[in-house]
């Protein structure tokens, strides 16, 4: 769905699903509606995300690490799809400075 500022999708991760090391295509609010999912950046924290949980990625432009990665991985935890609604928004990325959302 389409709206004025945002695309809205929602997509299902099988189970044991990890993508590639990626940038977020446009900033975007990730909602887990069921399944688990995790996030690693590049500094190598992981956060695990479930329903009732949200996330904000807003990675474009990042530099690649000692090991070629740029951006993120990510993918499904535990024995059940992930299902996720994605809210990408028509915002320029913030490079080099605070988040917008304090």
């Amino acid at each position: 769905m389409k709206q004025s500022g945002a695309t809205i999708t929602f997509t299902v991760l099988p189970v044991g699903w990890v993508g590639n090391w990626h940038e977020n295509p446009k900033p975007q609010w990730v909602i887990p509606l069921s399944g688990r999912w995790f996030v690693e950046t590049m500094d190598g924290q992981r956060v695990e995300m479930g329903p009732g949980e949200i996330s904000f990625g807003e990675d474009q432009g990042t530099k690649a690490n000692a090991q070629g990665n740029k951006g993120h991985l990510s993918g499904t935890v535990g024995d059940e799809p992930a299902v996720l609604i994605m809210v990408q928004l028509e915002e320029t990325p913030t490079f080099e400075q605070s988040c917008r959302f304090r």
